[in-house]
């Protein structure tokens, strides 16, 4: 009995420390523009410059200090790429919602209406309305997972 015990506490530890982790994603920025995973490897990597990789904020990032949490991988490339971009609040005029409501990238929130965002993101955009049992908005919310 006491190998019974033991046998599902060593199981029940395991997979509590495995329900408490949870995957980090950073956030990737090629020339001034946030892209999701999938963009970014369709990159050359000969076309790339340079790559900086913040784990805290910096001054030569503060506009993106919000998204800083989980790491921001920031690349510059040789050549300016023609990509498709839109500001936060434009996302959120396209989306059908107003400038207060809340915008959120890989669970984080977004508090810069100006920050870049590549247009593909917006395909993945779920629009969160106000639910004090679910999420204690006030207002409609964007959330975003790049990954």
């Amino acid at each position: 009995m006491k190998k019974l015990i033991l046998a599902f506490t060593v199981f029940f530890c395991f997979q509590l420390s495995f329900a408490q982790k949870s995957e980090v994603s950073p956030i990737y920025i090629v020339d001034n523009v946030i892209v999701s995973n999938v963009l970014l490897h369709s990159f050359n990597p000969e076309d790339i410059e340079s790559v900086q990789v913040y784990k805290s904020p910096s001054s030569q990032i503060e506009q993106y200090d919000d998204l800083v949490k989980n790491g921001l991988i920031n690349i510059i490339m040789k050549k300016p790429l023609n990509l498709e971009k839109v500001t936060v609040s434009e996302a959120k005029k396209r989306l059908n919602l107003t400038s207060e409501s809340r915008f959120f990238l890989n669970d984080i929130e977004v508090h810069n209406d100006s920050i870049l965002i590549a247009e593909d993101l917006l395909k993945r955009a779920r629009i969160l309305q106000p639910d004090r049992n679910f999420n204690n908005y006030k207002v409609p919310a964007i959330s975003i997972e790049t990954n």
